[in-house]
């Protein structure tokens, strides 16, 4: 299996490609203490997640151009990560009361391991792996890259994958993404209870079934909400608000007359007031029945 080398992609955005930088004096600074113990931590953030697509320079990678993407499509050739920057924080802990100086060592850049969880792997030989990982390094003031290249078939699992940073064991910085390809959009819907039911999630499939077999309200109100409505099928969903109507939900009524027009309107705001619903009602101009 080959890894998305990002240490050669940074190196190649920082001029003298692939070389040891000497860390540099930051600063001297006056202190009253003559013992001084500091550490040094990072600071990162994320600037931009998603589908990576190369950015080459007379033919050299010199980088990837980051777009949002949900969820991540598995394809050969393709990539994803993100680009993040990093900073250097130092914590000073006082020990005692006497004149001194301390000089800071800033680094400018250091050795990091990028951890890569990932649905199960199974390679040629027939191993099996969660997890792969490669070194790397963290570059401070420039954009750091972590990407993840599908250069196997092997590669190409969907589900969940977690691309982190760690430096000596710590982690900075840490994304996770979903990998899968997007499901088929469902054709409208022109009449109730004759889906494919492939189509669509499991757990709206059973609400669709409760719905057409059981007669259920609820769960014709739920499968119009949550499924036939966020795919912006107006037909289809004043379908199954009505069924839900039909079967005695008011809102179910009253959603079918707001998105109805005319004639279809009057009739699912006169079936709601009819089951007294006084918004219906008033939608008509009728008197709440008895």
């Amino acid at each position: 299996m080959k890894f998305a080398q990002i240490c050669s992609v940074i190196c190649l955005l920082s001029l003298p490609a692939c070389t040891n930088i000497p860390n540099e004096s930051a600063s001297t600074e006056d202190v009253t203490e003559s013992s001084i113990e500091h550490s040094v931590g990072i600071n990162a953030k994320i600037d931009a997640k998603g589908q990576a697509t190369p950015i080459k320079n007379n033919g050299t990678l010199v980088g990837f151009d980051i777009t949002p993407s949900f969820p991540i499509a598995p394809k050969l050739g393709s990539g994803f990560g993100y680009t993040y920057t990093a900073s250097v924080a130092v914590n000073m802990i006082k020990k005692t009361k006497l004149a001194g100086k301390i000089q800071l060592d800033m680094p400018r850049q250091l050795p990091v391991t990028v951890i890569v969880k990932h649905p199960a792997m199974k390679a040629s030989d027939g191993t099996v792996t969660t997890e792969s990982s490669w070194q790397d390094v963290v570059y401070f003031g420039r954009p750091n890259y972590v990407i993840w290249n599908f250069e196997s078939e092997s590669e190409l699992v969907s589900g969940k994958w977690t691309l982190s940073v760690l430096e000596k064991g710590t982690e900075i910085v840490s994304q996770s993404f979903l990998v899968m390809n997007a499901p088929t959009k469902p054709a409208k819907i022109t009449q109730v209870c004759a889906l494919d039911e492939a189509k669509y999630p499991r757990h709206l499939v059973s609400q669709y079934q409760d719905c057409c077999m059981n007669d259920d309200a609820s769960a014709c109100y739920q499968f119009a909400w949550k499924a036939v409505e966020r795919f912006k099928d107006t037909v289809g969903a004043i379908l199954y608000y009505g069924r839900a109507c039909e079967f005695g939900d008011l809102s179910g009524c009253r959603r079918a007359g707001q998105m109805s027009e005319g004639d279809s309107e009057a009739k699912w705001y006169n079936k709601g007031c009819d089951l007294r619903d006084f918004d219906s009602c008033i939608e008509v101009d009728r008197i709440l029945p008895n």
